[in-house]
């Protein structure tokens, strides 16, 4: 091999590696997946494939569509088991409507803030979603299976409605 075909190799070699070692860490693909309720066997979903703030979130018959998978996103904090979840279609997280702490109020989804606690879950050995500003979890209100029944937090307890395969 000649000196100059080493050189050229060479200088392409150190221009891959500096763009390697100045570029921006690569984000792993987001593992987008539905939460299914285990009373009810239903997934959580935003209804109508909205991607509007505000909207209520609801349960609907598991179907794979992106309006029912989640992400769940590391929050800086506690145990390590804070987390933001995060929608595949509209990106927005859940959160607590004005940072409501009563029982019976609707889920939502709203651009994502993780500094905002009531956007923040610890997501529990159970499969428990329990809000880290009001300290109560997602639930589906008296186990009903009927599709579009609103996702509401109620204190935690063991119930099934309360827990979320994911």
């Amino acid at each position: 091999m000649h000196v100059k075909s080493l050189t050229k190799i060479s200088a392409v070699a150190a221009s891959a590696l500096c763009a390697l070692a100045f570029a921006t860490p690569a984000q792993a693909e987001d593992d987008f997946r539905p939460f299914t309720n285990r009373a009810t066997g239903k997934c959580l979903a935003v209804p109508n494939s909205s991607v509007a703030n505000g909207t209520g979130l609801v349960q609907w018959g598991c179907n794979g569509y992106s309006e029912q998978n989640w992400t769940l996103t590391h929050v800086a904090g506690g145990n390590g088991d804070r987390w933001t979840i995060r929608n595949q279609n509209s990106l927005k997280c859940i959160a607590i409507p004005q940072s409501s702490t009563a029982n019976g109020t609707q889920a939502i989804q709203w651009t994502c803030d993780s500094s905002n606690t009531d956007q923040v879950f610890i997501k529990d050995s159970w499969g428990r979603l329990r809000n880290l500003n009001s300290d109560k979890c997602l639930a589906v209100p008296n186990s009903s299976t009927a599709n579009g029944t609103e996702i509401i937090q109620w204190t935690c307890s063991e119930n099934f409605n309360q827990r979320w395969a994911y």
